[in-house]
């Protein structure tokens, strides 16, 4: 008789440990431990240990709760480490999106410097004419840069030194392609660099608008209008 009852409070226990999240393999150790000697119950009346029930009962339903609250700590634990590898999947592409839209902003802005050279490059050649502006048929060197820059969207100033000084000022290390190269103690001449240590500008009627080694006079300052 007391058998099945015990059968039957090991059962309610399990049943609770279950409804925890937590599998009877969980505790078997505290099962074997409360595990009841079958010389303590017997068919008849005497002897019973109803206190050593309870005891036992209790014992199981502390280590069920025990039992389900280390159940509940790990799956919040695991509910934490989840969350920091979906961040941390999500802060990576973030930053793979960023360089690649920086990359294109750079790769933009360097096209349209390229693009600026490339156009004043086709005027080599072309003859220097005092105070004109035109690329065709003769140009100063500020009325060459000016009127190369006018065509992609930008008002330069008529002279060198007004062009040097609304210029945005560089360092020589820092100069890149569509910069200009500005020389002369007072601002006189100007050029427009197309890398390689080269420039372009309408230089003297003798010459025209040809190449240059950027250096073949020392240069006072570089300035930029471009990104």
């Amino acid at each position: 008789m007391f058998k099945k009852i015990t059968a039957v409070l090991l059962g309610m226990c399990v049943t609770s440990m279950t409804l925890t999240g937590v599998s009877a393999a969980d505790f078997s150790d505290g099962m074997t431990e409360a595990a009841v000697e079958e010389d303590t119950f017997t068919d008849g009346s005497e002897g019973i240990e109803t206190e050593s029930i309870t005891a036992m009962v209790n014992d199981m339903a502390a280590h069920a709760q025990e039992k389900g609250q280390e159940y509940q700590e790990l799956k919040v634990q695991k509910n934490i480490a989840a969350e920091r590898r979906v961040s941390a999947e999500r802060a990576k592409k973030i930053a793979a999106m960023v360089e690649e839209s920086n990359r294109k902003v750079e790769q933009k802005r360097v096209a349209e410097r390229k693009a600026l050279v490339n156009f004043a490059l086709q005027f080599e050649g072309n003859p220097y004419v005092y105070g004109g502006t035109s690329l065709t048929k003769g140009a100063d060197c500020s009325g060459f840069v000016m009127s190369v820059f006018k065509e992609f969207g930008y008002e330069l100033p008529r002279v060198a030194s007004a062009q040097f000084n609304v210029s945005r000022k560089k360092e020589l290390s820092e100069i890149e392609v569509g910069d200009l190269v500005f020389y002369g103690g007072g601002i006189s001449h100007v050029a427009l660099y197309i890398g390689d240590g080269k420039i372009i500008h309408a230089s003297t009627s003798a010459s025209g608008i040809k190449i240059s080694d950027y250096d073949y006079e020392t240069p006072v300052g570089v300035g930029t209008y471009l990104k």
